[in-house]
């Protein structure tokens, strides 16, 4: 479990690390091309969050652990792998799409928030699935048997420590 959580932080420090470079990219680009921010309708600001944000890393992890590897940077570093139970490449996708669907839903209440007020229900309806979404996932894995969060649940795929002969 400590191995896990140690991935997942490694993991978590590269995307902020990559959402870090997004935005001092973007902000040069706005400032010294664009002179200024442009606005964006609320449509817009959902699909530029999602484009730049969610489903880059989603992709990327999906390819990761769907590859040769069946790890993202933060297990291959803790000596950890998946197993997947159906097709790899598939079960990767679906199991990355799921477990970032709570960082999509946040984005999307923030979004509807900032546009339309943050009393509105479906603002609070999507902030409330994020935070469920990941602390379900946080207890799922730490309370089942074989450390399995929502997504490894739903596709199939569960991880592992890599033994030396996959090397």
């Amino acid at each position: 479990m400590k191995l896990r959580f140690k991935a997942l932080l490694l993991d978590y420090l590269i995307i902020v690390l990559y959402l870090v470079c997004l935005f001092i990219l973007f902000a040069g680009i706005y400032f010294f091309f664009l002179d200024g921010l442009p606005e964006f309708t609320e449509n817009q600001m959902h699909l530029v969050s999602f484009l730049t944000t969610v489903f880059p890393v989603t992709i990327i992890f999906a390819i990761q652990e769907g590859g040769k590897d069946k790890a993202s940077i933060g297990k291959r570093k803790m000596g950890l792998k998946l197993e997947y139970k159906y097709h790899k490449g598939l079960s990767s996708l679906a199991r990355n799409i799921i477990k970032f669907i709570p960082w999509q839903f946040a984005h999307m209440s923030v979004i509807k928030g900032i546009y339309t007020g943050f009393e509105g229900v479906v603002v609070w309806v999507f902030y409330i699935l994020s935070i469920a979404l990941a602390i379900l996932y946080i207890i799922l894995a730490i309370y089942t048997k074989d450390q399995r969060h929502l997504p490894d649940l739903l596709t199939g795929s569960k991880v592992v420590i890599k033994e030396e002969k996959d090397d």
